[in-house]
Parts: structure tokens; sequence; C-alpha cells
């Protein structure tokens, strides 16, 4: 899949609107090459911006300029101006090996970036994860994307979610994984591993590195 940058995302469905960013081909070639080069303190950011992968698929993509990358999944970033940004795990690579230049909307949030505050993207999520009536994958995203939020409320979520048998059993490594994030920021000292769903303790403890 190919998009100009700061195109609508449309390539899976999301429960919140985005744009694009760095879903490179040949049609258009590689993007951004009249802008200046990332500098090595925004090529650190973006990498330490693109932490975790959401929207994994079944099948790989292989890098059209190279060959010799392949990928799968997406980052999202979620920027304090509001704005949401979808990148192809790809990203990186083509950064570094082909000289892809992000557009400055996303280097210029992503320098200004710290957590996000709660706002409508997090109501949002937080809403989908916890009604069980929602789309399962929109469900398995939301328990993703809400680690974005270091709030009290997305933690509620997570644990909650981490209860609920039928999503744990499709979704439970992720919701273990976002509840990893929030023991490492020293917010969730009283979760107990050993009360976790099986698949939500896997997640977990592969977070954390047991």
């Amino acid at each position: 899949m190919e998009y100009l940058d700061l195109s609508p995302y449309d390539y899976l469905s999301f429960p919140l609107p985005m744009r694009t960013v760095g879903w490179l081909g040949r049609r258009y070639g590689v993007q951004g090459a009249s802008m200046a080069p990332m500098t090595g303190a925004e090529l650190e950011q973006l990498k330490a911006a693109s932490r975790r992968l959401g929207s994994r698929t079944l099948g790989w993509h292989d890098c059209d300029f190279c060959g010799a990358f392949k990928s799968n999944g997406e980052y999202r970033y979620y920027l304090p101006d509001g704005e949401t940004y979808a990148a192809p795990m790809m990203i990186l690579h083509y950064v570094e090996e082909h000289g892809y230049r992000p557009p400055r909307e996303l280097r210029d949030g992503l320098r200004a970036a710290g957590q996000p505050q709660w706002d409508w993207r997090a109501e949002r999520l937080y809403a989908v994860l916890l009604d069980q009536s929602e789309d399962p994958d929109f469900r398995c995203q939301a328990a993703v994307d809400l680690a974005n939020w270091n709030d009290p409320r997305a933690l509620d979520a997570l644990r909650r979610a981490a209860h609920d048998e039928d999503l744990a059993d499709v979704a439970g490594d992720e919701i273990g994984r976002s509840l990893a994030a929030f023991v490492d920021r020293g917010l969730a000292r009283d979760l107990i591993a050993e009360d976790l769903h099986d698949i939500v303790r896997y997640g977990f403890d592969e977070a954390s590195g047991q």
C-alpha cells in the first residue's frame, strides 16, 4: 500500500481518524526529497516514538526499493495537537537506508511530544476497549494504544479488559504488554501477574522480560 504523506489513512479499519506518513512505493518514490535531512536528534525522537507495533497482520511487506527488508505492522504517533499519524514498520528502514524525510508536521510534533494529555482520542479508545459489542480488532488496537496515555483511566480500562475472558482470548497478549508498560512507569505496583488470564500474563511476561 502506498500513500502520499499526510493523506487520510484508510488501509485498515481503525476507531480514530489518522494521517499517513512513510507509506512509500514506486508510484511516488521516496518522498520528502525537498526537505532537509533528518538530524540525529530527530531520528532518535522518531525511534523513541516507534516503540510498539499495532495492526500486525498475517503477511509481510517487502521493501519496494531494495527487497532486503520485510515488515509487518504499524506505528501510531499521538501528538499533542490532537493529530494521529500512522506509519508502516518500514518507516525507520526508509529513513536510514533510502533517505526518506518525514513531513515537518510529524517531526515538529515529535520534538514537542511527551505523554499525550487525556483527550477525545483517549476517550474513544477507552470506550471501544470496554464495549463488548465493538469489533474485536478495534478493541485489540485500543488495548495497544491506550498505553500511550500515562493516565489512571487508561490503566483502569486495561485492568477491566484483562478480566474479559472473550477479549483476553483474542487480545490478551496486547493487554498484558500494555499493563506491563504501566508497571514500568510505577503506576500499577499492586498488579499481581499470577492473577492474570494466561494469555494476558504471557504478554505481560514477554514485555517485562520475564
